[in-house]
């Protein structure tokens, strides 16, 4: 009988242990109590507190939750958990903002990054351009001086310079008082080396001189030049100047035929020329 007894004892005993939890819970819930929940808007409390959020309500819900203790649900339900949801949301904007205000950043230093870069690389263009022309400036100016010179020589070979070499050398002119840059023995040499002749014939007056340039090399043929020049105020003005049939004898005329003659071969190296056709109507 004895035995029976302890036998029933220690099945009570067991019974009253394996109902322990449940019989707690219930007791709990009887009097207004719950455990506090494993997550709280979908995160644990360890992704709570990786979010930065483990503060205030989310804390006490994790000290909670970690000893196991029953909390008032009604505090759990209508502030402890609102409480953290509202921390939590409000971290996640927070964080939102910050990755908004970061991209912003991100992006105006690409833009700025950009704008550096086109400004970069408009100076590079600008550089090459200018050292483009200034090496194009430098091959124009070298292939100028180059035609300089070797006009400078084919004029000193020029035959008309011996021909005339006791005639005083004064500036060409195409109307009385009006010089040019260019002086007649330059002006008939360059005649010359612009087209080659067969001889020359020279009339000399007191005042006075006649050029005829024979049989000269022209697109239009083999034809004379004849340039008569007469010796007023330290110039020899150019009084008519003819080229095969065609004779030039107004200033304006001498000056256009003078400056077309001369072309390329001459005017357009040295520019030595009056810069301004003559105003005068003068016939003389």
């Amino acid at each position: 009988m004895r035995s029976k007894l302890t036998i029933l004892f220690l099945g009570l005993v067991a019974v009253a242990l394996t109902g322990c939890a449940s019989l707690r819970d219930s007791t709990a819930g009887l009097l207004g109590r719950t455990q506090a929940p494993a997550t709280v808007a979908g995160l644990s409390y360890g992704a709570i507190d990786a979010l930065g959020a483990m503060e205030g309500a989310c804390r006490q819900l994790a000290g909670a939750h970690g000893a196991g203790r029953y909390v008032d649900e009604r505090l759990l339900n209508d502030d402890w958990l609102p409480a953290c949801r509202a921390r939590i949301e409000s971290v996640r904007q927070s964080r939102r903002q910050d990755r908004l205000v970061d991209d912003a950043y991100q992006a105006q230093r690409a833009h700025e990054a950009e704008l550096a870069r086109q400004r970069a690389e408009q100076a590079r263009i600008r550089r090459n351009m200018e050292a483009a022309r200034r090496e194009a400036e430098k091959r124009s100016e070298d292939a100028a001086d180059n035609a300089q010179a070797r006009l400078r020589e084919r004029l000193a070979d020029a035959h008309i310079l011996s021909i005339l070499d006791d005639v005083p050398d004064q500036p060409l002119a195409f109307a009385v008082g009006q010089a040019s840059e260019r002086s007649m023995k330059n002006f008939l040499a360059c005649l010359e080396v612009g087209y080659p002749n067969q001889g020359y014939e020279v009339d000399r007056g007191d005042d006075s001189l006649t050029v005829t340039a024979r049989q000269a090399d022209m697109l239009r043929g083999d034809v004379d030049i004849r340039a008569r020049f007469v010796n007023v105020w330290d110039t020899w003005m150019l009084e008519s100047l003819s080229v095969a049939e065609l004779t030039a004898r107004t200033p304006q005329d001498r000056f256009m035929l003078a400056q077309n003659l001369l072309a390329g071969h001459c005017y357009g190296i040295d520019n030595l020329m009056q810069r301004d056709a003559p105003t005068t109507s003068d016939r003389s």
